[in-house]
């Protein structure tokens, strides 16, 4: 009777141990899993943020090409008719 119960103590233990493994193998497996498809959004965000940085510095470089005084001055005078002032045309006021 005493040899029975160590055998079914040492069966439960032995059946324990193997479950625990097993389910650890599992969540290894999960864990492995789960890194990689990580790993693949970071890499395609990576990829997102290096295009991101491309079209920023063009539009960063478009933005200067098109704010220089010298354009702004050339299309105020094509497009809107502006013009310099002659020198009597100029008023300056000062405070009071």
């Amino acid at each position: 009777m005493r040899y029975q119960m160590t055998v079914m103590k040492s069966l439960y233990q032995l059946l324990l141990c193997g479950f625990l493994c097993i389910s650890s193998a599992v969540m290894i497996i999960y864990i492995k899993h789960e890194s990689r498809e990580i790993f693949i959004e970071l890499e395609e965000l990576s990829i997102t943020r290096d295009k991101l940085n491309i079209e920023w510095s063009a539009l960063q470089a478009e933005e200067n090409k098109w704010a220089t005084p010298m354009r702004i001055e050339t299309e105020a005078i094509e497009n809107l008719n502006f013009y310099r002032p002659i020198a009597p045309m100029i008023r300056v006021f000062q405070r009071q």
